[in-house]
């Protein structure tokens, strides 16, 4: 709206620019939403073991890459159980190891030579393609998610486990802490919040059920009643 009024004020058609010191509004947004637990048992009942889409799925998961790299990876980035590629948006190199069941899951299907995730004609697919191909997979299954939101819960999880910042960059390809502590800082608020909460139901206790003292009714070497 700034630059309509700039260009009514410029040919006299207002006398003043009501926009000037108006700040934009900024949208606070967490954009993709994350997998949730109900997602996963969704997808995985709609698609069996053996079909591209439950590969597909089962890689994102496992390895939280984007789908600019899920669409790359292939045979000649792995070292038997270990992946290891230069991601395309930063350039930063990540290493993965795949599960055994995962692997298993790889043999099981049908894959391309150089790209483990093809399309229907054998082919690789574009990260356009696959990001348009998985969410009609996603909304066949009943989820209403992207494969970035399936990025989002494999750190969730590896944040939840004990994964540390670094950790996670090591992984997920992130190239400054700042996105790393999105996930490791909410899990440390949920583990101290419940170490702290212990913490405190400890000191009520102490406080509303103090040990007695000798001579109150009580023996203190074997906590039974005195006939005295």
């Amino acid at each position: 709206m700034s630059a309509l009024f700039k260009w009514a004020l410029a040919h006299e058609h207002v006398g003043v620019d009501p926009t000037i010191g108006v700040k934009r509004l900024k949208n606070k947004s967490d954009g993709f939403p994350a997998w949730t637990d109900e997602d996963v048992k969704r997808f995985t009942s709609h698609w069996p073991i053996g079909s591209r889409e439950r590969l597909a799925f089962e890689l994102l998961l496992t390895s939280g890459l984007r789908r600019s790299d899920i669409v790359r990876v292939g045979r000649q980035h792995m070292a038997q159980a270990v992946v290891r590629i230069r991601t395309v948006k930063t350039g930063t190199p990540v290493t993965i190891e795949l599960s055994d069941r995962v692997l298993d899951l790889i043999d099981e299907t049908q894959t391309g030579d150089l790209s483990i995730i093809v399309g229907k004609n054998g082919m690789p697919l574009t990260k356009e393609s696959f990001g348009n191909w998985f969410r009609e997979i996603c909304r066949a299954a009943g989820v209403q998610k992207s494969a970035h939101g399936l990025r989002k819960l494999s750190a969730t999880i590896a944040a939840n486990a004990g994964a540390t910042t670094h950790q996670l960059m090591a992984q997920f390809g992130w190239v400054t802490t700042q996105q790393a502590e999105i996930y490791t800082k909410g899990a440390d608020r949920e583990r101290l919040g419940i170490v702290t909460s212990r913490l405190v139901s400890e000191q009520i206790e102490r406080i509303t059920a103090p040990h007695p003292e000798k001579g109150e009714g009580f023996c203190g070497e074997n906590r039974s009643k005195s006939n005295r």
